[in-house]
């Protein structure tokens, strides 16, 4: 049975069906509306076209998405999101019941109710019949007056507030202080979009009325344009496969401007998306794809890209005319710029200068000079504005972040905000992809010799990541966050258990083995870990712009960033050495020998005894992760292709092989004569909603 008036109770609420609009019945007077999100509002509707019925979640799926369109994981956040909306209770449900295998059941009694009487007799005898259309419009005459009021109070108390602002502002420039401002509490996450397989890079219409994103199909490997139209949720698919697209940016009100990679070829390419795809148009070429490298202004089309001949970043722009400019280039030491956004003839990047390193950097578009605002510990992987003079910042997996261009201090939002990808702000509402890191896996490589392919076998799998594997004698350690904190576990034959019980969260960054100890890298600081007593002891000091490290021949190397470039290090009888300058990176080689990679080079080095030989291998530190090479006694082994293909340089014949992988790699770890990857797990990614706790 189907209900089809439009206003309706049930439990403690009031529901205008149409619009989707609550309001609680114990309210008095000026009841607060809360309008749902398509998404939840379509899911209301069903389950009040169903009560009393099991309903599977198949059949939720295709009443609510669409036929092949949904995914459980998004009917899961969906669901939850409703309950909360509803203030239900999942152990003790008042109005969605959840039952094991089935599906689910609404459980309250849904009532029609008619429209409150007119006023007078008169208007009683003079009325005509209240049918749908008339209750309809009754019920928003109803809302359009109580808003109205809701208006005259609130400008009441704006005025109020922007006179007790000025006056708080006028008292803090007096005194000189500087206190944090209260960032909003993001308490509802409302997904938007829900197909299967990832959803990235969401550019919403200035009238909200659509959103752009990309898609890419669960196991497959292109991208796609999506267009989906929020009032209607409904989709639209553009059928042009790309192998990685960019941030898209509004050329004008019908068109955007994104850059693609199509087999070898960088491009940068204006498509109509209003009202329906168009074929794409090719603009200009580009070197290097970068995923946030671009920005649009009245000038025109700002873009970052790389000198095919130092690797070093440069600023362009491109004009309607079809002109292009070479504007600057940036030092040779950083290993690249990223996320460029722009606003009054200032522009704001992220500086990645080295591996783990960063920094939020200013350029004057006029002058093009350039400065450093703030130095990251981290490699940060977000850059939105946020208000005038605020940006967004986010470390992956970490909660966001807000940094003053004036101040250069930052505050941090709520738990809420972990592991969000791709966030902009819409009136302080957050639009951003979740969740932002998937889960990853250690697997074994072996080779097949009756197919000549290599394939990837379990490791350590659990349903949280497993990361940072180090082989000793029969013995391999590796990090776990199967049970919750990322904890040590040993591996021995078939046995395999928890060695640590760490209370607190710990970014462990490196497992090294040095002199009979298990050594640990946490905020680039060395820790002795004793098993017998499960403890970590101060193995150095904290050694500031540290980077990666490595053991051979019972000898500790690492490589370090300052404001002179950058340097390898040696660790001898306490004491640190400084070996060789414009190092980055490090492995071990043969005959007690170092592999080298340098910041002017794109070819590795095989140093030793002070002489320094070049290999026929390239390398490139700036696009490829620190800890996808690695080393053996019989050649060395690195990534390439977004870690889809494996390559590999025989000491001996010094001849290279190259083989493809079925699933992309994100590290390559050596142990005992084997080869492991670290890899993510299949994701399927949605776009969301995050929405503040209403103000008081």
């Amino acid at each position: 049975m189907q209900h089809t008036a439009d206003y309706l109770t049930f439990g403690q609420w009031r529901y205008l069906r149409t619009i989707g609009q609550l309001q609680p019945l114990s309210a008095t007077a000026d009841p607060e509306v809360l309008t749902l999100e398509p998404r939840l509002h379509k899911l209301l509707n069903f389950f009040l076209d169903h009560k009393d019925l099991v309903v599977s979640r198949e059949q939720i799926l295709s009443g609510v998405w669409g036929e092949g369109l949904g995914s459980d994981e998004s009917l899961t956040r969906a669901i939850a999101a409703l309950r909360r909306a509803l203030q239900d209770s999942r152990v003790e449900p008042t109005y969605i019941a959840t039952l094991s295998k089935k599906g689910y059941c609404w459980l309250a009694p849904v009532a029609q109710v008619e429209l409150p009487p007119l006023e007078s007799d008169a208007q009683q005898e003079s009325a005509a019949p209240l049918d749908l259309l008339s209750t309809q419009k009754a019920i928003e005459s109803w809302h359009s007056g109580k808003k109205s009021k809701l208006k005259r109070i609130r400008y009441i108390w704006f005025s109020s507030l922007v006179l007790l602002v000025c006056s708080l502002s006028f008292a803090l420039l007096v005194s000189k202080m500087n206190e944090k401002a209260t960032l909003p509490r993001y308490l509802q996450v409302t997904p938007v979009s829900a197909l299967d397989g990832k959803e990235q890079t969401p550019l919403l219409s200035s009238d909200q009325s659509l959103l752009l994103f990309q898609h890419q199909l669960p196991n497959e490997s292109d991208w796609y344009w999506v267009i989906q139209q929020l009032p209607s949720m409904q989709s639209l698919h553009d059928d042009q496969a790309y192998q990685q697209l960019s941030q898209p940016h509004w050329y004008n009100s019908e068109q955007v401007i994104f850059r693609a990679q199509q087999q070898q070829d960088c491009v940068f390419w204006r498509k109509k998306i209003k009202p329906d795809f168009s074929a794409a148009t090719p603009l200009f070429s580009c070197h290097q794809f970068i995923a946030a490298g671009q920005a649009i202004t009245a000038d025109g089309l700002y873009w970052l890209d790389l000198d095919p001949a130092t690797g070093q970043t440069q600023l362009w722009l491109w004009q309607q005319d079809s002109s292009q400019r070479l504007l600057m280039q940036f030092p040779v030491q950083w290993r690249g710029i990223s996320h460029l956004i722009v606003k009054d003839k200032k522009a704001y990047a992220i500086a990645q200068k080295g591996f783990s390193y960063s920094s939020l950097i200013e350029l004057d578009l006029t002058d093009l000079d350039w400065r450093v605002i703030a130095d990251f510990d981290f490699s940060a992987n977000q850059l939105a504005w946020w208000g005038e003079h605020d940006l967004l910042v986010n470390k992956s997996g970490q909660q966001l972040q807000v940094l003053s261009l004036r101040t250069g201090n930052s505050r941090v939002f709520g738990e809420m905000t972990f592991n969000l990808a791709d966030s902009s702000v819409w009136q302080q509402s957050l639009l951003a992809v979740y969740p932002a890191q998937a889960v990853t896996d250690l697997r074994q490589l072996q080779w097949q010799e009756q197919d000549s392919r290599i394939l990837t076998l379990p490791f350590a799998e659990s349903n949280r990541s497993e990361f940072l594997l180090l082989a000793h004698n029969d013995q391999y350690y590796f990090v776990s966050d199967r049970s919750g904190l990322p904890q040590l576990w040993r591996s021995q034959g078939q046995n395999t258990q928890q060695i640590s019980q760490f209370k607190t969260q710990l970014a462990i960054q490196q497992l090294l083995w040095l002199n009979g100890k298990l050594l640990l890298l946490i905020d680039r600081q060395l820790y002795e870990f004793s098993e017998n007593e499960a403890q970590l002891r101060p193995f150095t000091e904290k050694l500031a712009g540290s980077e990666r490290f490595v053991v051979c021949d019972d000898v500790l190397y690492w490589t370090s960033y300052d404001q002179k470039g950058w340097v390898l290090n040696r660790f001898e009888q306490g004491k640190i050495k400084q070996l060789l300058n414009d190092v980055v990176n490090a492995e071990c080689g043969p005959g007690q020998s170092l592999i080298l990679q340098q910041q002017d080079s794109l070819y590795v080095k095989q140093w030793q005894q002070g002489q320094a030989i070049t290999l026929p291998v390239q390398i490139n530190w700036r696009n490829t992760a620190a800890d996808a090479w690695a080393s053996t006694e019989t050649g060395l082994y690195w990534l390439s292709g977004g870690g889809t293909q494996l390559n590999y340089y025989d000491w001996q014949n010094q001849q290279q092989q190259h083989w493809p992988l079925s699933q992309a790699a994100l590290s390559l770890i050596s142990g005992h004569g084997t080869l492991f990857v670290q890899q993510f797990r299949a994701q399927d990614t949605d776009i969301v909603w995050l929405h503040p706790e209403p103000a008081e």
